[in-house]
């Protein structure tokens, strides 16, 4: 029955499923609406990224892609002006130092 086991010696599997850590959701749904008029292959995809992430490191990671869809599809001063406005939410989230380093 745990024949897999064998390959994986020593290699704990943590199976649990976790709930996403406190605010993370709140900043999902933050970043989804800043490509809520964002259209295409590249913006569906980056939704679905948005979505399946676990943590609020794995959101603050996708800025730099959120950034080059509304500058693509908008102008550099709204992707900028929607970018900044996700840092008070991050900051809920994150440790200061990894936001002041933006």
């Amino acid at each position: 029955m745990d024949s897999w086991k064998q390959w994986l010696p020593g290699y704990g599997v943590d199976w649990h499923l976790r709930p996403p850590e406190a605010g993370v959701e709140a900043v999902r749904r933050q970043l989804l609406a800043v490509l809520e008029d964002c259209h295409g292959t590249e913006s569906d995809r980056l939704r679905w990224r948005v979505h399946t992430a676990e943590r609020a490191q794995e959101l603050w990671l996708l800025r730099d892609q959120i950034f080059q869809i509304v500058t693509t599809q908008h102008c550099l001063a709204q992707a900028q002006e929607r970018i900044d406005g996700l840092l008070s939410a991050f900051g809920t989230v994150l440790p200061a130092s990894m936001i002041s380093r933006v």
